[in-house]
């Protein structure tokens, strides 16, 4: 049985990578709050973990670093059948940070055992043999040989993600840098040994906090993810292929109701939200730039009594609300909770929780409304619409509508290229119109970088920066 690890090295060698020279260390400022940062690729769904995990493990293949299409990694070369369901991938000679070789068996059992786990819809794709098993042949240590359920033209692109990288356990890395030692102040990187591309800084230390600013400042780091006061001259700011936006999460109950929801939706003037929250770019769409908006239906009272709470006689639950520290709907969600108090004299709790709390496991999310900033793992509409899918393992929003399954599955067996974003196009629709998404802004991804410190730190619509390409510059 495949088991892992333990995942956390606390202790070991704390200081040890910090208390390099500055030309060999870089040193990154990330504020996380109250977020858990949990470096298991199996388990882990939110942004900064999955931002360290991409340089502890590799794929197939990675990111390329200034324009975020896939290129490869672990695959040395690869070829496919004339349907599109069979892939067959060539390994490069490559090993674990523990020396052991990286094998197409590597795939085949990690990726077996994800199936079973909470991140089982990234391997969906995969055909299933007879036994239960993914439909993957390794006719020898360096051929890996995938059978999929239906054509994936961006299966290059799946294959960049953590959760797919070639995974021995939790404590043997395949990617360009080892853990050295994680605590809650600093998660310390050193160069895998073993790694078999070029590694420019071999040092990389994770500052976590809230109040680290004064460190870019003065040089002692030299990128920051986090916000830094006084550093406009080193701020940098991207567009992303991501969206922010509300949405319900509701199982079951009044806020589960389609015509709940688009009550709801109808008292808020979506127009001035998107306006007053300081967004950069707003946004009626889900998938960026496809051009749909949202039915926003005007008839609040019909919508109410269709959904069993006639205005006036019967008031609707407390709804809770559910924000994350720093997040750019924050002005917007007390608007909103203000109106839905004053026009449906709903009772609104606004709670401000680590995203974890709602995201990681969103079936066991204790809120109604939720706000996130979804940046897609590759550039096509599935990275945004396949989590709403009913059997979705990751289903955001807990959503379950037959029409929309059916849109997505037509188009992932559409003819061609042409057809299949129109299927995507009416599954976006069918998605807004539910009212179970309200879609507020185009993601911007805002780093602070000292470039007169660093050289090989390069912007990208996936906001993905290989540590491993990134030099030091020296005195």
């Amino acid at each position: 049985m495949f088991r892992l690890a333990a995942l956390f090295l606390l202790g070991c060698a704390a200081f040890s990578a910090f208390a390099m020279s500055q030309g060999e260390s870089l040193n990154i400022l990330m504020d996380p709050g109250k977020d858990e940062i949990i470096l298991n690729p199996y388990t882990a769904s939110d942004s900064n973990s999955i931002v360290i995990m991409q340089n502890l493990y590799d794929g197939l293949f990675e990111y390329d670093d200034k324009t975020s299409e896939a290129v490869p990694a672990l695959a040395e070369s690869f070829a496919v059948s004339d349907d599109g369901l069979v892939w067959t991938f060539t390994l490069r000679n490559a090993r674990f940070s523990d020396g052991t070789p990286i094998t197409s068996e590597t795939f085949a059992e990690s990726w077996n055992y994800m199936k079973d786990g909470p991140l089982a819809s990234n391997i969906a794709f995969v055909a299933m043999k007879a036994n239960g098993d993914l439909d993957l042949e390794t006719p020898d240590s360096r051929t890996l040989k995938i059978r999929l359920r239906h054509p994936v033209p961006y299966l290059p692109s799946l294959l960049c993600q953590p959760c797919l990288a070639a995974i021995k356990d939790t404590s043997s890395y395949s990617g360009a840098y080892t853990l050295l030692s994680q605590g809650p102040d600093k998660i310390s990187l050193r160069r895998n040994p073993y790694y078999y591309g070029t590694v420019e800084t071999p040092f990389v230390n994770i500052l976590l906090g809230d109040n680290l600013g004064q460190m870019l400042l003065d040089g002692t780091a030299q990128w920051s993810m986090a916000p830094v006061e006084n550093a406009a001259d080193y701020m940098v700011l991207s567009r992303l292929y991501g969206t922010t936006f509300f949405y319900f999460s509701a199982k079951e109950g009044a806020y589960a109701d389609e015509n709940i929801r688009k009550a709801l939706i109808s008292a808020i003037p979506w127009d001035i939200i998107r306006s007053i929250q300081g967004s950069l770019q707003e946004s009626t769409s889900l998938v960026p730039d496809s051009g749909l908006e949202a039915n926003i239906s005007e008839e609040i009272i019909r919508l109410l009594e269709l959904g069993g709470y006639p205005y006036g006689e019967k008031y609707l639950p407390v709804i809770r609300m559910a924000l994350t520290r720093g997040s750019q709907n924050a002005v917007a969600a007390e608007f909103i909770a203000s109106l839905w108090s004053r026009i449906l004299g709903l009772t609104v709790i606004l709670d401000t929780v680590p995203v974890t709390l709602f995201s990681s496991v969103p079936e066991e999310n204790p809120y109604d409304f939720c706000t996130i900033t979804w940046i897609a793992d590759y550039f096509d509409p599935m990275a945004f619409l396949q989590m709403f899918r009913s059997d979705s393992s990751y289903n955001l929003a807990n959503y379950s509508n037959a029409d929309f399954d059916a849109a997505i599955e037509q188009a992932e067996r559409a003819p061609d290229e042409e057809t299949r974003k129109a299927l995507l196009l009416q599954a976006e629709q069918i998605l807004l119109d539910s009212g179970v998404v309200i879609p507020m802004s185009t993601a911007f991804a805002t780093n602070f970088v000292r470039k007169d410190l660093i050289s090989g730190w390069e912007t990208n619509p996936l906001d993905i920066h290989p540590f491993r390409k990134i030099s030091v510059v020296s005195d």
